[in-house]
């Protein structure tokens, strides 16, 4: 009888022993199990080719716009600056709304239109972490958080780099994972994923009225890093885009001629045209030579381009087009004026204009 016991206590030791050991493998090859299955399964969704060939997007404030550039048959939306600031979908540490960037990625899908999302490193309960007022904007900042009917607008108030940086990359997988159409904990219903994101915007303005990032070129850089590993963790095939330049003065230039010594590994590049500098090709030319100066050759986006008149429209695009830009987004659907138009008209200049694509 007690050597039976004995023999059962043994078996119990090495079962567990064995439960153990298991368990710990299972957790190290967490992470290897997920890769493998993305690479297993093959439903796995795509942006269709014709939103892909489509050259034609515009920037929106909110997502009932999108229905005007389905009508108007461009292919891609730019929210600005859009549902995908950290603290806004992580209001609290491990606590997440997606109602917001749902209802952006619901309304474009519906519209057979694509996004360019734009991601924000800001969420106020890291920042107060490790910064204090000095990161916070003013409040008449053009971008200043408020709420609307609900839904929060605006960039969250301070603007620094993270305080924990582990924090914000997992945000950055939640969001990628969320919309990158693997089949792995994506939102409920859909159908064209998110292969496109841009790492904040025009990190050189710091006025009073238009502060985008209260940091460094150096701390620039590390943000990009961060988020574009994490990106390429969850989502190997998304694209990654470094903040939109905010023209080609040359503040601007000497900013990102600074910036691109040490970067150089984004997969396109990112400039604005505002209505200043070259109009002939949408700042394009310039930009481009200062890419080519620091031996950079990326495709070339133009994701905010605005303009004083409708007459500018047709022939910048063409030379743009012409110059190397792959896509350009368009600020205003009737020049003159930013969201919906009132009576629902476009400006003229826009009809067929995404036959230029050709």
């Amino acid at each position: 009888m007690k050597k039976r016991v004995l023999v059962l206590i043994s078996l119990a030791i090495v079962l567990l022993i064995l439960i153990i050991f298991l368990s710990i493998r299972e957790s190290d090859s967490f992470g290897e199990n997920k890769k493998n299955l993305k690479s297993e399964i093959s439903s796995e969704l795509i942006i269709p080719t014709s939103i892909e060939n489509n050259c034609i997007g515009f920037v929106i404030g909110a997502p009932e716009e999108i229905t005007l550039i389905s009508e108007i048959g461009g292919g891609w939306a730019r929210p600005h600056p859009g549902p995908f600031a950290w603290g806004f979908i992580e209001t609290e540490k491990g606590n997440f709304d997606f109602s917001m960037s749902d209802e952006y990625v619901t309304q474009a899908q519906e519209n057979n239109i694509a996004l360019l999302g734009t991601i924000w490193p800001f969420a106020d309960w890291d920042q107060n972490v490790c910064h204090s007022v000095e990161c916070e904007v003013s409040a008449q900042d053009i971008f200043y958080p408020e709420e609307k009917m609900g839904w929060k607008t605006g960039i969250p108030i301070s603007r620094c780099a993270p305080c924990n940086y582990e924090d914000y990359t997992q945000f950055v997988t939640k969001i990628v994972e969320r919309y990158d159409g693997d089949g792995i904990d994506d939102m409920s219903g859909l159908i064209i994923p998110i292969k496109y994101w841009e790492v904040l915007n025009e990190p050189e303005m710091g006025s009073e009225e238009m502060t985008f990032f209260k940091g460094t070129q150096e701390e620039y850089i590390q943000i990009f890093a961060a988020t574009k590993e994490a990106i390429k963790e969850e989502c190997s095939d998304c694209k990654v885009l470094h903040g939109g330049a905010a023209g080609v003065q040359e503040f601007m230039l000497n900013y990102w001629g600074e910036i691109f010594d040490n970067l150089s590994n984004f997969d396109i590049a990112n400039i604005h045209y505002i209505g200043d500098s070259d109009l002939s090709t949408l700042n394009v030319k310039d930009f481009k030579r200062l890419l080519t100066e620091k031996g950079i050759s990326k495709p070339i986006w133009i994701t905010e381009a605005e303009y004083d008149s409708e007459n500018e429209i047709v022939l910048s695009v063409e030379n743009a087009l012409n110059a190397g830009a792959s896509k350009i987004f368009f600020t205003q659907f009737e020049v003159g004026s930013f969201g919906l138009p009132e009576n629902g008209e476009y400006s003229k200049a826009y009809t067929n204009i995404a036959d230029k694509c050709e």
